[in-house]
């Protein structure tokens, strides 16, 4: 009788164990679909910000008559319209982007979740405009902008012959020209992702006054399509192909605002 009652007794804190990690992962789903929806709404407004500065208009009347392939966010180069203007993502433009996400996952995490949570989210914003964005990006930015500096030589009238001679060689070269901006885009990628997670460490560090030990995850690698897109461009650039994939960056980005918002106390740890 006695062992009935010791086995009724655990079927019981088992099943209610069962039922708080059900609700628990319940209310994360609830919670990670708000954030999602308020950090598409912060990238929805800096694309519509640079849409606008790039000449396209935000008229209402105009985007529902105009046909949904030739809306900014969907255009691609089209050889025979080569005057027609197509949405951009300059490095700073990105950086907009990740910063309407990130802001609008940090809105949504205050409004939606509990108050104790939101200092763990103003450290994975930290985290994510940092060492997910900011910083990954200058250091493809970087390498990419000198390259087409180098690259450019082989067309242009300079002092460095040599420095002509094999940019002319790598242009010529059509496994060089695939394989050089490769390399160069992928090293200074995997360069600024260890930076960044370093550098947004040790800033939340300082900032809080708490050893922080957060690793790089699987998420963390989303945003970095900006930076796949800007090594595509150097290889073929305004092709249909680069502008077809840099239409996914505002997609990618929105998972930096969901991660912001979502962020406790708990899984800022790992």
């Amino acid at each position: 009788m006695a062992i009935q009652q010791i086995d009724r007794r655990f079927y019981i804190a088992s099943q209610s164990n069962g039922n708080i990690k059900s609700n628990n992962k319940s209310s994360d789903s609830k919670l990670k679909a708000q954030v999602a929806l308020t950090s598409a709404l912060g990238v929805a407004a800096s694309l519509a910000i640079i849409a606008k500065r790039q000449g396209f208009s935000l008229n209402p009347k105009k985007i529902i008559h105009t046909k949904p392939k030739d809306w900014a966010i969907f255009k691609i180069p089209n050889k025979n319209r080569p005057d027609d203007k197509v949405l951009t993502f300059k490095w700073y433009d990105i950086l907009g982007i990740g910063l309407g996400s990130v802001l609008g996952g940090l809105a949504g995490g205050a409004i939606f979740d509990k108050k104790e949570n939101f200092p763990a989210k103003c450290s994975e914003a930290v985290s994510q405009l940092l060492g997910d964005i900011s910083i990954p990006l200058g250091f493809v930015a970087v390498p990419t902008a000198l390259y087409k500096k180098f690259e450019g030589l082989s067309d242009s009238a300079t002092k460095h012959v040599k420095l002509q001679n094999a940019s002319k060689f790598i242009k010529g070269n059509k496994f060089l020209k695939i394989l050089c901006p490769t390399i160069i885009s992928g090293s200074s990628l995997a360069a600024g992702i260890i930076a960044g997670n370093k550098v947004s460490n040790k800033l939340n560090e300082h900032m809080q006054g708490i050893k922080q030990e957060r690793k790089i995850r699987l998420t963390d690698f989303a945003p970095h399509l900006d930076d796949v897109c800007l090594a595509i461009t150097l290889m073929a650039e305004k092709s249909p192909f680069g502008s077809i994939i840099s239409k996914l960056v505002p997609v990618a980005l929105t998972i930096a605002g969901i991660e912001t918002g979502s962020a406790n106390n708990d899984n800022r740890k790992g």
